[in-house]
């Protein structure tokens, strides 16, 4: 995949003109994703390769689960789908382009200012643990608590766990402290990714 088809949706924001195939191996034959106006909703329809049903395998609707953000429903997919993060962000096109990661004596050196706070409400642990992440220091995503196979995670790895974790806290319903970690998670990455 280019970096330019996997970056065609970089852009895509709520309200965005959106209706784009799903390059995802194994479900890329049918699959479709975007924006619909009248819900206030992303949307995805994936049909595994070969079905020739013409209801979905997997129906993303936005009607009885609002997708407010392209990470939401790129969350939804991995959850359903069991693909890697990074192949699913990829097959959306909301990869970023050109992703860097901040230097890794500058993220050493926040984890180390983070350990010194209180948390009181999982903010700062998310922060933490999603740092730590990126350093190879937990092997678990914060996102979807899934194995990686890395030590280190590349920056295109980083970008598709922030999309996810940002989907996570669009998304909300989880218990206020697991709320709260998420989004000192996706506050994290955000910084980590120098944005």
């Amino acid at each position: 995949m280019t970096v330019y088809r996997s970056s065609r949706n970089h852009g895509a924001r709520p309200g965005y003109a959106l209706h784009d195939a799903i390059d995802l191996t194994g479900w890329g034959d049918r699959s479709i994703w975007g924006w619909d106006d009248g819900i206030g909703s992303f949307y995805a329809q994936l049909w595994r390769n070969g079905s020739t049903s013409d209801a979905p395998d997997i129906w993303l609707s936005g009607a009885s689960r609002p997708y407010p953000w392209p990470g939401c429903v790129a969350l939804d997919i991995v959850l359903h789908t069991g693909a890697a993060p990074l192949s699913v962000v990829q097959a959306l096109g909301i990869a970023d382009p050109a992703p860097r990661l901040r230097d890794t004596t500058e993220i050493t050196q926040q984890i180390d200012e983070l350990k010194s706070l209180t948390d009181i409400d999982g903010y700062i642990g998310g922060r933490l643990y999603a740092l730590a992440w990126t350093q190879g220091i937990e092997t678990l995503s914060p996102s979807t608590r899934g194995q990686d196979d890395h030590t280190r995670p590349a920056p295109d790895r980083v970008d598709a766990e922030h999309h996810l974790i940002t989907g996570r806290v669009y998304l909300g319903g989880d218990a206020e402290r697991t709320q709260a970690f998420h989004s000192g998670a996706d506050e994290a990455l955000w910084w980590a990714l120098g944005r």
